[in-house]
């Protein structure tokens, strides 16, 4: 018997093919990947970033691989002038990585432009937040921890 994951939120399906949409959070079998065999240490599971990349007016911000105890990664899409609000995150540290896209960060008083390969450090308690100042849709990955990710926001 075969696993699958959905990319979207986390979910595993055991079958020989994949469910046609999942049960938790309706997204469609082109979704799911193939979880390959594990050993006591490790979880073969690939996933191209386009899986996670979606193309809506909003700001999307998809959790995966929500079995980790102490981390917690998240693909965040961001339209052509997107931003997330002003916020922080009082116990948990966050590192953003450039997958597509230009990116104004601002982290405490520090502004910078991230593009794709870049890699950011944003430390607990440090209000921060982040717009896509391109002209395409804008892609990164967020890992945070420790959980659990207690967010204050500092602005609507």
């Amino acid at each position: 018997m075969k696993k699958w994951q959905c990319t979207v939120c986390g979910y595993i399906h055991q079958g020989e093919t994949p469910p046609k949409k999942c049960p938790r959070c309706g997204a469609p079998k082109e979704k799911f990947i193939e979880i390959q065999p594990s050993s006591d240490d490790v979880d073969v599971i690939h996933m191209h970033y386009g899986q996670k990349v979606t193309y809506g007016q909003d700001v999307q911000v998809n959790p995966f691989f929500e079995d980790y105890e102490s981390l917690a990664p998240f693909i965040y899409n961001l339209p052509v002038g997107g931003r997330a609000p002003l916020h922080k995150h009082p116990t948990t540290d966050e590192l953003f990585f450039i997958l597509k896209g230009r990116i104004k960060f601002t982290v405490g008083q520090r502004e910078m432009i991230a593009v794709p390969g870049d890699l950011l450090k944003g430390r607990m308690d440090i209000p921060h937040t982040f717009e896509n100042i391109g002209d395409e849709p804008a892609v990164f990955l967020s890992v945070k921890g420790p959980k659990p990710v207690d967010l204050v926001k500092l602005e609507n």
